[in-house]
This record gives structure tokens, C-alpha cells and sequence, in this order.
């Protein structure tokens, strides 16, 4: 059981940002789009079966699973 993990609060704004950013990064490996609080880089990063998209400096993040 993971423990201690802090979560961040999202607007529906912001996931339809990240949403259209991870289907950017999809398709072409990059997005143009900027983190939202921060203008920060919106990156992917990887592990196993699911990834995360979201800024790389945490600021904005979303969670996508894999089975």
C-alpha cells in the first residue's frame, strides 16, 4: 500500500488542457501547449503499463492506467 502520496486538485479546465496536450504528444511526440498555472513544459513520463501527463514542475498532473 502506497502511503503519504499527495494528490493535486485539478479545474475541468485544466484536464481538457492536458488532455488535448497528451493527445498532441500522441501523435507527434510534442505539444506547444504550456502548463497553466506555471507556463511550465507539459511532459509524459512513462511506468509500465500506465504514464502521467503534466507539468514538469508538478504544478498540474493527470493519470492515465493500463491494463
Amino acid at each position: 500500500m502506497v502511503t503519504n502520496v499527495p494528490t493535486i486538485d485539478i479545474t475541468e479546465k485544466e484536464s481538457s488542457l492536458l488532455l488535448v496536450a497528451e493527445n498532441d504528444l500522441a501523435e507527434n511526440g510534442k505539444t506547444d501547449i504550456k502548463c497553466p498555472r506555471c507556463g511550465g513544459a507539459i511532459v509524459a513520463t512513462n511506468f509500465d503499463t500506465s504514464y502521467t501527463v503534466g507539468c514538469e514542475f508538478d504544478c498540474v498532473k493527470i493519470g492515465f492506467r493500463g491494463i
